[in-house]
């Protein structure tokens, strides 16, 4: 299924290997005469030309092709690709494989041409990663489901959203769902009727005419059930969305749950970063360098409460920052200290045509408040706390009070 995203092909062709272009072409038996050893990296109007003389049918299915290489030529296109290919056997080691290509859209290729099995759910994974945040909403303390999803689940919930969008809305009589699975979370892509339309067009001979259509919109649901969160896109109302949560948890996870969601009670740990020792690790796999903690924000309870904040300049080393602290604390009794922010400087690894290291700032502030967005690198960034075990979660115990 192609996803929506503009595309200026001749653009696209500058970027695009050749080597995989011409793969491209050849497995679809077009522009066999056409001399690729002659395409000069800066005039790609022969190749323009050419794509222009094949025929209407074919260059649709191709550039529907071409935005979805386009989108996955990410970093976070290639994760997509590395997450489908775990569900999947005989792709053992795709990580260091796609590690060994020259960019990411030589990645993107590979995974239409080497790999189609994995095409549709990196596509569906890269797509959602890419979704305007102000869409996303996200619900808590979700029942868990406890099993692999089927193909049932998927239709019990397009059953679902029906009933919901033609009681309330006048839309939505037919919907499709899609399930795949993502690392631990369920992500079901659903593709409701939208209201009836009328478009405005020429047919075949050249004639003015209106044809009228039944559109599709799109909703996707993650539900995770180690996080117990059930995330929803839709472009509606809050209302909608919170309708549609009572929907799938009573057509997938088979339970009923309250129309307003419970209040987030999680809260982030941040005490470690107190340690000295205490390191996040950075990956290479999701193209980050180093990451380095540039400030702390310390509250210091009892009688005489009171705030202690180290905030490192841009080029000063990062163990100054705990030696600092270190003083500032030194006759205070660690019961009596508690971190409630903490700022994060993150490098990325040079991506092919950089010749400087990008990076990025986000805070972290008690209880369960963090800067980064749902867009872009800091998905990346997100993975890596996840992966250093940096996320909100239930408190334990009382040392988990706020400050």
């Amino acid at each position: 299924m192609a996803m929506a995203l503009d595309l200026d092909i001749r653009s696209f062709f500058r970027k695009a290997p050749r080597d995989w272009l011409r793969r491209y072409f050849d497995r679809h038996a077009a522009l066999g005469d056409f001399d690729w050893q002659a395409l000069k990296v800066r005039n790609i109007r022969p190749l323009h030309e050419a794509w222009l003389r094949l025929a209407p049918q074919l260059q649709q299915r191709m550039a529907d092709d071409f935005r979805n290489i386009t989108l996955l030529a990410t970093a976070n296109g290639k994760l997509a690709i590395i997450d489908e290919a775990e569900f999947h056997p005989g792709t053992e080691g795709i990580a260091a494989q796609l590690a060994e290509l020259e960019d990411f859209y030589a990645c993107a290729f590979w995974a239409y041409l080497e790999q189609p099995k994995l095409w549709n759910g990196a596509v569906f994974f890269a797509a959602a990663d890419g979704k305007p945040k102000r869409y996303w909403r996200k619900r808590i303390n979700m029942p868990r489901l406890g099993r692999t999803p089927t193909n049932t689940d998927a239709r019990k919930l397009g059953l679902a959203i029906s009933r919901v969008l033609t009681e309330l809305e006048g839309r939505g009589a037919f919907c499709e769902v899609h399930p795949y699975r993502r690392r631990q979370a369920e992500y079901f892509f659903a593709y409701p009727q939208d209201h009836r339309q009328t478009s405005h067009e020429y047919d075949e001979s050249g004639r003015w005419t209106k044809r009228p259509y039944n559109p599709a919109f799109e909703i996707i649901f993650i539900h995770d059930d180690v996080r117990q969160t059930l995330t929803i896109w839709h472009q509606g109302s809050a209302d909608r969305v919170k309708d549609l949560q009572v929907a799938f948890a009573k057509a997938v996870l088979e339970t009923d749950v309250p129309r307003h969601s419970p209040k987030d009670t999680r809260v982030y740990a941040l005490g470690d970063f107190m340690r000295p020792d205490f390191m996040l690790i950075p990956s290479a796999e999701l193209g980050i360098k180093a990451v380095e903690l540039r400030k702390l924000r310390v509250q210091v309870l009892g009688i005489d409460k009171h705030t202690i904040r180290i905030d490192l300049a841009p080029d000063c080393a990062p163990h100054v920052l705990f030696e600092r602290i270190a003083s500032a604390t030194r006759d205070i009794e660690p019961s009596r200290l508690r971190v409630s922010q903490v700022s994060i400087r993150v490098t990325f690894e040079l991506r092919p045509g950089e010749d400087k290291n990008r990076w990025r700032s986000f805070e972290i502030t008690w209880p369960n408040t963090c800067s980064l967005q749902n867009e872009g690198d800091d998905l990346l960034i997100q993975r890596m706390l996840e992966e250093n075990g940096i996320e909100p979660r239930h408190r334990k115990s009382d040392g988990d009070q706020a400050p």
